[in-house]
């Protein structure tokens, strides 16, 4: 739905006036698949209903997520401030354009547990693994393994957690 009336609902639903209780009722109200006790703070630009949000959920301000393919967010996942889920791209193209025109989409998956660090970027087509903690910062190219910490760009494994 990346049409003017969405594009307005979810503008006036970021509002820091808009308290998060009556935010996150009104979104499962225009239809957001959302946990009840999902929590989505301010400033969050969600430019599609291509996303869903399972329990114990939190999503601190400034969230991005572009809309053009899907997002899961598994379970018990944190996420940080202004944290950008991409979604699309485009193919890099012969010399005399590069960056086609065309949008290629790749879903996206976070799983349960994880914990994705301030201003941290997801690119299309990864899955963050179980329990994985994203430095801040971070920008993940490729998916992960369960229970390991990655950071920097691109986002390289740094060590595993204990289950």
């Amino acid at each position: 739905m990346g049409d003017f009336s969405h594009r307005a609902a979810t503008a006036l639903l970021s509002s820091e006036l808009l308290p998060v209780t009556i935010r996150m009722k009104l979104m499962r109200a225009l239809g957001f698949e959302f946990a009840d006790d999902a929590c989505i703070w301010a400033g969050a630009s969600l430019r599609s209903k291509k996303i869903t949000i399972e329990p114990g959920v939190f999503i601190n301000v400034g969230f991005f997520h572009d809309g053009f393919d899907y997002l899961h967010i598994r379970r018990n996942v944190r996420i940080g401030q202004f944290v950008r889920v991409l979604t699309a791209t485009h193919d890099i193209g012969p010399s005399h354009q590069r960056g086609l025109i065309e949008v290629v989409g790749q879903p996206v998956e976070i799983q349960e547990g994880c914990w994705i660090g301030a201003n941290s970027t997801i690119l299309p087509g990864v899955v963050v693994a179980p329990g994985c903690v994203i430095g801040a910062g971070s920008i993940v190219l490729r998916s992960t393994e369960p229970n390991g910490v990655y950071a920097g760009n691109p986002a390289r494994l740094v060590r595993l957690l204990e289950e």
